[in-house]
């Protein structure tokens, strides 16, 4: 009696060991796709395929899912499913608000970190914004070319925060997707980027480059301030047109 007892608690054990592994691979798979941009805001995420594409059972992958919600990355809907959380503009402000904080002191840090591999890395994304830009002189962007530029400026403020070296500023910037959630919510605008937005923008990260290579922090903070400031104001007076169509 004894016996059965114990193998039936080991059994027992066992499954919920299993049932927390697969918790957190699916927590950690789904939170990976969300911050690299898998799904747009209001995607629906399908159990089913998700659980088969991760390799996991729906138990696990709900679970999952409820501790997204929980952080406000998802919004669950009785009867109707799970959806990649759209951003309000008040979310749109607090994400700026955040990144122009923690990116700004960022770069002034990278400014006695930052190697010269990762110097040459900014100036290579430069180059190929410049390339870009040349191709929208009088027309509008292409998806393509949007989502292009978006990627490139992800990695671009991806290599300021690893320069940095400042643990604690990635993590919270990472926390928050908050780079990956204001891109996202504009690679199905291309619209929004036009050739002068493009010219300038190159022109502004070169700066940046630049002080970075000077060893200028006060100016790098400047910068990277300025830019952060200028793509908020983009981006909250096209979420206010589109709110008004």
């Amino acid at each position: 009696m004894c016996s059965n007892t114990s193998e039936h608690r080991r059994h027992t054990k066992g499954i919920i060991r299993v049932q927390q592994t697969q918790t957190e691979k699916s927590y950690h798979s789904l939170r990976q796709m969300l911050t690299a941009g898998a799904f747009n805001p209001g995607d629906q995420l399908v159990n089913r395929q998700l659980a088969s594409q991760i390799g996991v059972s729906l138990g696990p992958l709900r679970e999952a899912i409820n501790r997204l919600a929980s952080e406000g990355l998802v919004n669950t809907v009785p009867g109707a499913g799970s959806f990649v959380r759209k951003l309000s503009r008040r979310d749109l402000e607090e994400l700026y608000i955040l990144r122009e904080a923690v990116e700004s002191c960022a770069a002034a840090e990278a400014v006695d970190h930052i190697s010269p591999v990762q110097l040459d890395q900014l100036e290579a994304i430069c180059d190929e914004w410049f390339q870009l830009a040349h191709a929208l002189i009088d027309r509008p962007a292409a998806l393509s070319q949007m989502e292009r530029w978006l990627d490139y400026e992800k990695r671009y403020h991806e290599i300021l925060l690893d320069a940095s070296r400042n643990q604690l500023l990635a993590k919270v910037v990472r926390d928050h997707r908050a780079i990956s959630q204001v891109f996202n919510i504009q690679r199905q605008s291309p619209e929004l980027l036009t050739s002068q937005v493009a010219e300038d923008t190159v022109k502004s990260h070169r700066a940046l480059v630049d002080a970075l290579r000077r060893r200028d922090p006060a100016a790098a903070r400047e910068l990277m301030s300025q830019q952060i400031r200028i793509g908020r104001k983009t981006v909250l007076e096209y979420f206010d047109s589109e709110s008004v169509e």
